[in-house]
């Protein structure tokens, strides 16, 4: 199993994510089996090199917020259109 390393966003919204995307970081949420989504950020450069490595579309995950452990799979992935980028992950509780 792949550990992504996230910390949570108490902002949301458009400013907000452009402010983000400055920092090199991204947007992300964590939802399903019936329980509150969890608002995340991801460091870009992380996440491009762990995808640059491997082919994760059908991959399990665990995440870790502090001392939370999540395991998650990948529902959508939303990318720049020309830059090598992230903009959003949605990851769906397994």
């Amino acid at each position: 199993m792949i550990t992504i390393y996230a910390s949570k966003r108490n902002f949301f919204g458009t400013k907000n994510s452009r402010r983000l995307r400055l920092k090199n970081y991204f947007p992300s949420i964590i939802y399903g089996k019936k329980k509150k989504p969890i608002l995340i950020q991801l460091r870009q450069d992380d996440i491009l090199n762990l995808f640059n490595k491997n082919n994760l579309i059908n991959k399990n995950f665990l995440i870790i917020i502090k001392n939370l452990k999540i395991n998650v799979k990948l529902q959508e992935i939303q990318k720049h259109p020309f830059k090598h980028k992230f903009v959003h992950i949605d990851f769906l509780r397994i």
